[in-house]
């Protein structure tokens, strides 16, 4: 059987059970909030997925462009701002090769899209291509998980459903590397089918490293979206970096 990337058609992604309204809006409040933004300021949402806060930010007045290289993804997002009534420019393109002629004035990039690994490798240099599409004084605000925490809590299989209907994840972390992939096994009577997922694990040395080698400087470093101080604990990392 073949195995899908995690982000095409028919992704279980697409019904993430914990990607809720709710979720969205308190995530979008600390970003409103941290970064200070002003009204109508210009956002890129660099990995925006299936447009969630894309979305969102809009809804708040904010013009958005998201970009993401599944086509899947973009026509989800797509098709959930028209049902919204809400106005995004989605670009289906590889955040390595994103440019512009118009600077936003800040930036996001959430919820694991930094550190993605495809067919073409990681995705580093996509923060190179964030900064250069910032003014002068943007702030680009990044959430990738904790490596040391995420190893030690990582479960190595799941099972979400039952008899004919179910989804099987199995997981494994590379060490060398630093990497994990997990292998989606989505089974009903109408589909049999495997999606996989690999991406990078930063910690907080790593992460602070591709920021400032890149331009950024740092302005604050969190472990969730509460605000609170980043320690070892912490299963995610929350930083905000601005383009000198």
């Amino acid at each position: 059987m073949d195995k899908l990337n995690f982000f095409e058609e028919g992704s279980p992604y697409l019904a993430h059970p914990l990607l809720t309204a709710e979720r969205t809006e308190k995530e979008i409040d600390f970003v409103e909030s941290e970064l200070a933004l002003r009204p109508g300021a210009r956002l890129l949402d660099m990995g925006c997925g299936f447009g969630r806060h894309s979305l969102e930010l809009a809804r708040r007045g904010y013009d958005v462009v998201g970009v993401d290289p599944s086509g899947a993804m973009i026509k989800a997002a797509q098709q959930a701002a028209e049902e919204a009534t809400v106005s995004v420019e989605f670009r289906r393109e590889r955040g390595e090769q994103f440019t512009t002629e118009t600077p936003f004035d800040a930036a996001i990039c959430l919820f694991t899209s930094l550190g993605q690994i495809s067919t073409q490798g990681e995705n580093n240099d996509l923060v190179r291509q964030v900064r250069a599409a910032l003014r002068p004084g943007g702030q680009f605000m990044v959430e990738v998980p904790q490596r040391d925490a995420t190893v030690r809590q990582l479960r190595a299989f799941d099972k979400f459903g039952d008899g004919e209907r179910y989804t099987a994840v199995s997981r494994h972390f590379d060490p060398q590397n630093h990497s994990v992939t997990e292998i989606f096994r989505l089974v009903s009577p109408e589909v049999n089918q495997t999606y996989t997922l690999r991406y990078r694990l930063y910690d907080r040395e790593a992460l602070l490293s591709q920021l400032t080698d890149t331009g950024f400087t740092i302005q604050s470093i969190f472990g969730n979206y509460e605000g609170e101080p980043l320690t070892d604990e912490h299963l995610f990392m929350v930083v905000v970096g601005q383009k000198g």
